[in-house]
């Protein structure tokens, strides 16, 4: 178990979107076998939100789709594999997450996932030339670094890091 998970506050905490997609999956999932889930809310610092909103003004994005995900065993080990970035206790498996994803217009459609890929070849769209389409980026390897437009996330869950006085916790 993690004791600690913010000692690297600052750290890169974006995930790879072959990840991410997984998570997402994990979610919807859960959502279809019990509709009761355990985490109450999830806590990003200062720090990470002032990133995600650098992010925003340097890809000229639209705003920020915040999608919900889920932690299992397999998805924390993948993660807490990767070179950069916090790790995830153990104990946030089978928990809901957050992950924040940058949107800009493409091709004239606002509010659209905006991902690179690895040979930086723009948002990742393809239009005849073979380089990927904005939801299908390159697998990430253990130790490539992260990519700058990769869904940000490993925020701290709730339990066990709740405001127990917050008129939200009911």
């Amino acid at each position: 178990m993690i004791n600690n998970p913010r000692a690297n506050e600052g750290t890169d905490n974006t995930i790879p979107v072959d990840i991410a997609k997984k998570m997402t999956a994990a979610y919807r999932e859960s959502q279809r076998e019990n509709a009761k889930t355990y985490t109450k809310a999830a806590w990003f610092p200062a720090t990470q939100i002032t990133q995600l909103a650098e992010k925003v003004a340097k890809f000229d994005g639209d705003g920020v789709r915040m999608y919900f995900g889920r932690y299992t065993q397999e998805i924390i080990d993948a993660i807490n594999k990767l070179g950069y970035g916090d790790k995830i206790p153990d104990t946030y498996a089978e928990m809901n997450t957050i992950l924040f994803v940058v949107t800009k217009v493409i091709d004239g459609k606002p509010k659209t996932d905006y991902f690179t890929d690895k040979v930086g070849h723009g948002h990742g769209h393809d239009h005849g030339h073979g380089h990927g389409h904005h939801n299908k980026v390159a697998d990430k390897k253990l130790g490539d670094s992260p990519l700058p437009t990769d869904p940000g996330n490993r925020g701290d869950l709730c339990p066990p890091d709740c405001d127990t006085t917050s008129e939200l916790m009911g």
